[in-house]
């Protein structure tokens, strides 16, 4: 009886907006964002459901035939986004909108990362090597994999992998879309598909590798990123929709979602459709002011209890005295067990602010014991399960 489009989603993921739409303009300032004369309804004979419509953009809807548009708030699903507000260097911006604090906490995440490791940061825009783009988006399926699998949670963008593969390297090329990336050495640990309309900046699909948890790369990504959007003059950074607490940390503007329900009035099918549409969204908004949707999470949540993913390492690192190592064999990265010590070895050098180039890693008893040496402080690796 309708048709069902996503507005966030064919803005983000296909760089276009859905038909009806005659303008669109930024809600804080009414600067123009969108616009064109002839994105009319080519289907005239069903109503049209559109989700995910973001309060910071103002529509001007297609005049002719007599459209109708109906508003219909999509009650508690809430977006996060930062306003840019004609800054033009991140530190005044950053004085400007951010507490002290917190300021100085970011800044201390992205000095302790650069302490620690040979960071190096890219962002990939208008032009990418394939074989760079394969390597990377492999190696952000395998991020999302491991993060999700720790949260016990599903995730859309896996289930819908195959788009974002066959579809992202052609959006970098038309600058309709970018892939930002912190490195350890030349070892990708965070990667982020962004998508981009006008001056808007998506941030899409974020995932980091998870033995880097310590060093909080998702706030050194955004913080970087928000370094190119001002420098490259876009006026919204948007974080999406979906609670997380350092999104809502670094929000200048926390925006509400409406549904817009379209339909041509002299169409007795579509307008029958529009009135089901529109029943059915009261409906469940009623349901939401109940809280039954509060009592199926909580249902979901138990359930993911019951199966709550278990960390494959094991252990605990304790104080010891710096020790002669003569003879004791020492562990490179090139060592069959190296990739399993890499949580441990990071939180050892993010909680001594030691650098890994200079780290000394010894083997004390085979698979149980092992010593890590920096050049301030030294700490016994012992695993408990490997």
């Amino acid at each position: 009886m309708a048709i069902h489009e996503n507005f966030h989603e064919t803005i983000t993921t296909k760089n276009k907006v859905l038909e009806g739409y005659q303008k669109l303009y930024f809600t804080h300032n009414l600067t123009p964002v969108f616009e064109s004369e002839n994105n009319h309804l080519t289907n005239k004979n069903t109503a049209i459901n559109v989700s995910l419509f973001p309060s910071y953009l103002q529509p001007e809807f297609y005049k002719g035939s007599r459209l109708e548009v109906v508003k219909i708030p999509q009650k508690k699903i809430t977006g996060y986004a930062i306003l840019i507000n004609k800054h033009n260097h991140l530190e005044a911006f950053f004085k400007a909108e951010y507490k002290k604090n917190f300021r100085a906490n970011i800044l201390r995440f992205v000095n302790r990362f650069e302490t620690c490791f040979n960071a190096t940061y890219k962002l990939f825009y208008g032009h990418i090597a394939k074989a760079d783009y394969t390597f990377l988006m492999a190696s952000l399926h395998t991020m999302l994999t491991h993060r999700f699998d720790q949260r016990n949670d599903s995730n859309k963008v896996l289930k819908n992998w195959d788009t974002y593969l066959h579809t992202t390297f052609d959006l970098i090329q038309a600058k309709k879309a970018s892939l930002f990336v912190i490195y350890h050495n030349t070892k990708p640990v965070h990667i982020c598909i962004n998508h981009h309309f006008n001056n808007i900046l998506f941030v899409s699909v974020p995932s980091y590798d998870i033995d880097y948890a310590k060093f909080a790369l998702g706030n050194i990504s955004l913080y970087k990123l928000l370094e190119w959007c001002i420098n490259n003059h876009y006026e919204v950074m948007d974080m999406a929709q979906g609670y997380l607490e350092y999104k809502r940390r670094w929000s200048t503007l926390i925006y509400h979602f409406d549904h817009h329900i379209l339909y041509h009035k002299e169409n007795k099918s579509a307008t029958f459709g529009a009135w089901i549409e529109m029943n059915k969204l009261h409906f469940k908004n009623f349901l939401k002011s109940m809280h039954v949707d509060t009592l199926i999470e909580q249902l979901k949540q138990r359930i993911k209890k019951q199966t709550a993913y278990q960390e494959t390492l094991q252990y605990q690192l304790e104080d010891t005295q710096i020790m002669d190592t003569t003879g004791l064999k020492e562990i490179t990265e090139h060592s069959p067990i190296y990739p399993n010590l890499i949580k441990p070895i990071n939180d050892f050098l993010y909680t001594h602010k030691e650098q890994d180039a200079t780290l000394k890693i010894v083997a004390l008893k085979k698979e149980k014991e092992y010593l890590l040496q920096g050049q301030h402080a030294s700490q016994k690796l012992i695993i408990n399960k490997l």
